[in-house]
């Protein structure tokens, strides 16, 4: 029979390690986040190996064509929303609650998407006019150009959908509810221009501007409780730098583009072979961003955001 005063020690002890990895609120959010990633890289090398079976590998080096970077971009998004429902359904919680449930989603949708081709052409029109960039027509077929931008469309709407919720859906409210929304915005703002730097030709500078499009980005998730606003701007802004402009986005260069950009004077004012993201004018252009989410975008009661982040 186990001696009372030697039992309260290994109970006490039990308690401090579980403590590493539980809190008040469940799996700490550190560990939540963890799994998180850990569940996107599994579902991505599972269909990923899936693909290489069937002889369509992810294309992963050159210029992205719209056909190939549907698959991985595809594969991507299923493994944003599956990592999405699995740590919802952990928490016994709604997937909606991951920036996802909102009553102006179409709404908010619409003006991102708006603002998104708004600001990038407000960027390559200044780049013009300051001769950091030459745009001329790339000569292509209207047929060929209607298929391309189509598809560019869809995958750039999946690029919105992956990688805001992968940086301003579940982990952001999780993090915001486990310390506070500054730190929140901080933190994955960091990791999301990390893991830009795995882009081939991507730079410091540009990584930069990618982090201050994280926290600008945060900012519009925090005021209206969902990422419906910023998918719309992230997609619309992607899809106008590659297909609009034709113009490299973080170092990657497309294919399928109705006009052609040519980078010209210092790089600092072009972007160089990283693209305009790269450029010191993207600074005003996420300075006007910031202010479009403030006067523009409706802020969510406190009360009510702080339900969402009770619930995420």
């Amino acid at each position: 029979m186990d001696n009372p005063a030697s039992a309260a020690p290994r109970a006490s002890a039990r308690f401090r390690f579980g403590g590493i990895w539980i809190g008040r609120d469940g799996l700490r959010a550190g560990w939540a986040i963890l799994l998180f990633l850990v569940l996107c890289i599994a579902v991505i090398f599972a269909i990923g190996h899936v693909a290489y079976v069937l002889h369509h590998p992810f294309q992963l080096h050159g210029d992205l064509t719209p056909g190939n970077s549907l698959l991985l971009e595809a594969a991507m998004c299923c493994a944003a929303l599956i990592a999405t429902l699995a740590m919802s359904r952990l928490e016994r919680k709604s997937w909606l609650d991951s920036g996802l449930r909102s009553a102006r989603r179409a709404a908010d949708f619409g003006q991102g998407a708006f603002w998104g081709v708004a600001a990038i052409s407000a960027l390559m029109g200044m780049l013009a006019l300051t001769h950091g960039a030459r745009i001329e027509f790339s000569g292509a077929s209207a047929q060929s150009l209607l298929e391309s931008g189509l598809v560019w469309a869809i995958v750039f709407m999946l690029v919105g959908i992956t990688e805001e919720l992968t940086f301003r859906g579940y982990p952001f409210f999780r993090l915001a509810r486990g310390t506070n929304p500054l730190i929140a915005a901080t933190l994955l703002s960091l990791l999301f221009g990390a893991v830009h730097l795995t882009n081939h030709g991507e730079s410091l500078i540009g990584v930069t501007q990618v982090f201050l499009f994280g926290l600008v980005a945060s900012l519009a998730v925090w005021r209206t409780g969902s990422v419906w606003w910023v998918i719309g701007l992230h997609a619309a802004w992607d899809w106008s730098e590659t297909f609009l402009f034709g113009t490299a986005d973080s170092g990657l260069g497309a294919q399928g583009h109705l006009l052609s950009t040519h980078p010209g004077g210092p790089v600092w004012l072009s972007g160089g072979s990283v693209g305009p993201e790269a450029s010191v004018l993207m600074l005003p252009v996420l300075g006007l961003l910031a202010w479009i989410v403030v006067k523009t975008l409706p802020q969510v009661e406190r009360a009510a955001a702080t339900r969402t982040l009770r619930v995420a």
